[in-house]
Parts: structure tokens; C-alpha cells; sequence
């Protein structure tokens, strides 16, 4: 397979035809090889516009939605920027094109295992990953620029925005318990309250942390 052909294709059909126009995001995304973070037997799928199966629950979201997210953050490139839920480190490298540094944090064992080995052979010394839960974020570093949580998340992420600088931006997909579209949510932070945007509609897997906790009446 040609892969660079494939990316090519990847950015001209998925990326730059869907609202993405910010060069330096396209850059990225053409400069990052997307095959180097898929498991071997899921090679020949690694620039299809599709998420992609890890494990149970666990996926890397579709490239598309990536870059639209990423153009949502208008992004400096001086950011330090948290990655939770970082799989196999493909959207890190991705920010790690575009800002000063990367933090990331992945609960599962393998893939994070697995995320060191390749972001250390090819070269990204400005990601950090990190193992561990991954709801409490990383509060020995906060605070971030910005926080990105890759999946679709049930409810607002309330526990974190205490992990935002002044200025900050928390950006994530929120698909409540029974919908069936979620939507693209920027939260910022200024004057210490929290604000949205809510930017568009997005169909990605959950990620198994931010569940809605039901209530109870007596």
C-alpha cells in the first residue's frame, strides 16, 4: 500500500473538504504518518474516514474530526496541552505539531506501553505520556492552555476546569446517555467561569470515563 498517497488523499478528501482550512493544522496532518500509530493488522485501514477499533471501548477517532477540533482551538503554537484519553499517541503527535508541549494521559496498559515505543522512535520529544486514571486528568502539572479529551463524553467535565489556566480551553465531543449525535463543545475559561461554544455535530465512540450518574429519589 502507498501510504503516502493515502495521506495525501487523506488530507485533500477528509480534512481540507470539510471546512478545514487552517494551514498549519493541514500541515500536520500531512506531515504525521498515521500508519505508524495503527496496530500491524489494521495497517491497510489507517486512512480510512472511520474511527478505529484498539480494544473494547477504545478507538483513535476519525481524522476529520480531529483536525476540525484542533482548527477549532486556534491554537498559537506556545500552548501546553493536556491529551486525555491518548491511545496510541496519533492526536498527540498531531498537537505536537502545532503547540509548545504535549502531556497525555491513557489508562489502558498496552496502549500506552505502545504509544511510548513509537513516539520515541520517530522522534516527538515534546509529548509526554503518562499512565494512569484518566477522569482527574494530571492536576501535578495544571495548570494546561488546553485540555482535549479524545471521545465522546456523557456529561460536562466539571472536575477539570480547575486544570485550565485563566484564558483556557477544555474542547471535547458531548453525547449524552440516549442521543444519537454529539456535539463538538469548546469550554473556556475566563475570569475563572466557564463558558461554551457549542461548534458541530460529531458521531464518535465513547470514551468510558464522564458517564451520566443516574440520580436517585427516595
Amino acid at each position: 500500500m502507498n501510504y503516502d498517497l493515502a495521506r495525501k488523499n487523506m488530507v485533500e478528501n477528509q480534512i481540507r473538504a470539510n471546512k478545514v482550512t487552517n494551514l498549519k493544522v493541514i500541515d500536520a496532518f500531512g506531515n504525521v504518518k498515521r500508519e505508524n500509530f495503527v496496530p500491524d493488522k489494521l495497517k491497510e485501514i489507517s486512512y480510512n474516514d472511520e474511527d478505529i477499533a484498539l480494544s473494547k471501548n477504545r478507538f483513535m477517532m476519525k481524522p476529520m474530526f480531529l483536525a476540525r477540533l484542533f482548527q477549532s482551538l486556534d491554537l498559537k503554537g506556545n500552548e501546553n496541552i493536556l491529551h486525555i484519553g491518548a491511545n496510541l499517541g496519533y492526536g498527540s503527535a498531531i498537537l505536537s505539531q502545532l503547540c509548545s508541549a504535549v502531556i497525555s494521559i491513557e489508562k489502558d496498559k498496552k496502549l500506552f506501553e505502545k504509544s511510548i515505543e513509537t513516539l520515541s522512535e520517530i522522534g516527538f520529544d515534546n509529548v509526554v505520556p503518562l499512565h494512569g486514571p484518566m477522569e482527574n486528568g494530571v492536576p501535578k502539572e495544571a495548570p494546561f492552555d488546553v485540555i482535549f479529551i479524545e471521545g465522546a463524553i456523557e456529561e460536562k467535565p466539571e472536575g477539570l476546569f480547575d486544570q485550565l489556566n485563566n484564558n483556557g480551553k477544555l474542547i471535547v465531543i458531548v453525547k449524552p446517555e440516549n442521543v444519537n449525535i454529539g456535539k463538538a463543545v469548546l469550554y473556556f475559561k475566563l475570569n475563572n467561569e466557564i463558558g461554551n461554544d457549542i461548534l458541530f455535530d460529531a458521531q464518535v465512540g465513547k470514551l468510558p470515563i464522564f458517564r451520566h450518574k443516574p440520580k436517585f429519589s427516595f
